[in-house]
C-alpha cells in the first residue's frame, strides 16, 4: 500500500506543537550538560550520560516504531500527520542529546559506529524531509486535476487518433507517426524513472519531424494540421506522465536509504548498549 501524500503542513502541524517539545527536551538537556560537573571528562558513563544514553535508545526505538506503525496500520492522513511531525522534530532533536549523550568523545569503536549511523540516518531524513515538503505540491502542479491514470487514458486515446490520421500522408511521416503510437514508454529503468525522459521517445521524434517538414504544409492540410495537434498534445501528455514518475521515484526511493541505516542503527545500538553493560 502506498503511504499518503502529506503535505508540508505536517512541518507546522497543531501550531509547532512537536518543534516546542523537541525544542524543551534539547533546552533541558543542554542546561543540564552545563550545570553537571563530574569528575572526570564529560562522558556517557556518569549520571547524566547515563540518562541522555537512555532517552536516546527510546527515541531511536520509538522513531523506528513510526516507520513499523505506518505500514501495519490504516492510518487516516490527519493523524500521519501528527505522527510525521512528532517523528521529525525528536529525530532532529537526537543529534544533540545524543551528541551531549558522547561528552562530544568519538573513537575507533562501536560507539562511535553507533553515533555516525544515528547522523546518516537523520541526514537521509532531513533529505525526506525535503521531498514530502516540496514534491506533492510540484506533483499536484504537474497533475492539473489529473491522475496518472487519467493521463494515461488520455494518451492512449491520442495514440488511437493518431493511428486513424496517419494515412493519407507520406510513407515516411506515417512510419513515424505510427512507431509514436506503439511505442509509447512511461518509466522503465530507475534511471529513466529518475530522469525523467525517453532519449529515444519515438513521439519526440516524429514531432522534430513535424516541425521541420510538415509545418507550413499544416496551413494547407487540414490532417497534418491535426496531426500536429495530437503529437503536441500528446508530447505535453507525455512530459507531465513522465515527471509525474519522477516525483512519484523520488518520494520513495530515499527509503531506500533510509530505511536500511535506521535497521543498521538499531544494530549498532544494540552492540553499544551491551558493551556498556558486559564490558566496562
Amino acid at each position: 500500500m502506498n503511504t499518503p501524500i502529506i503535505h508540508e503542513s505536517f512541518l507546522v502541524h497543531r501550531g509547532l506543537k512537536y518543534f516546542r517539545l523537541a525544542a524543551l527536551c534539547v533546552i533541558i538537556a543542554v542546561i543540564a550538560y552545563i550545570w553537571h560537573q563530574p569528575l572526570e571528562a564529560p562522558n556517557g558513563g556518569t549520571w547524566l550520560g547515563y540518562t541522555l544514553g537512555t532517552i536516546c535508545a527510546g527515541l531511536v526505538l520509538w522513531l523506528t516504531w513510526f516507520g513499523v506503525r505506518k505500514r501495519q496500520y490504516s492510518l487516516g492522513p490527519s493523524r500521519l500527520k501528527v505522527w510525521l511531525s512528532a517523528h521529525v522534530y525528536f529525530g532532529l532533536a537526537l543529534v544533540i542529546l545524543a551528541t551531549l549523550h558522547s561528552g562530544f568523545q568519538l573513537g575507533w569503536n562501536i560507539h562511535s559506529a553507533a553515533y555516525i549511523l544515528m547522523l546518516l540516518t537523520v541526514l537521509s531524513g532531513v533529505f525526506g524531509i525535503y521531498i514530502y515538503a516540496r514534491y506533492p505540491s510540484l506533483m499536484a502542479a504537474n497533475r492539473s486535476g489529473l491522475t496518472l491514470r487519467d493521463m494515461m487514458a488520455q494518451i492512449a486515446e491520442a495514440d488511437q487518433e493518431i493511428r486513424e490520421s496517419s494515412t493519407g500522408v507520406s510513407q515516411e511521416l506515417s512510419t513515424a507517426l505510427l512507431t509514436a503510437a506503439q511505442e509509447t514508454r512511461i518509466g522503465g529503468t530507475l534511471f529513466r524513472k529518475l530522469s525523467g525522459t525517453d532519449p529515444n521517445c519515438a513521439t519526440t521524434k516524429a514531432r522534430r519531424l513535424l516541425e521541420s517538414d510538415y509545418a507550413e504544409m499544416g496551413a494547407l492540410d487540414p490532417n497534418i494540421t491535426k496531426i500536429i495537434a495530437l503529437i503536441s498534445r500528446k508530447s505535453n501528455l507525455l512530459r507531465r506522465a513522465r515527471r509525474d514518475v519522477q516525483v512519484q521515484t523520488l518520494m520513495r526511493i530515499w527509503l531506500f536509504f533510509h530505511v536500511p541505516m535506521a535497521i543498521g542503527l538499531l544494530g549498532a545500538l544494540v552492540a553499544h548498549v551491551f558493551s556498556v553493560f558486559f564490558y566496562w
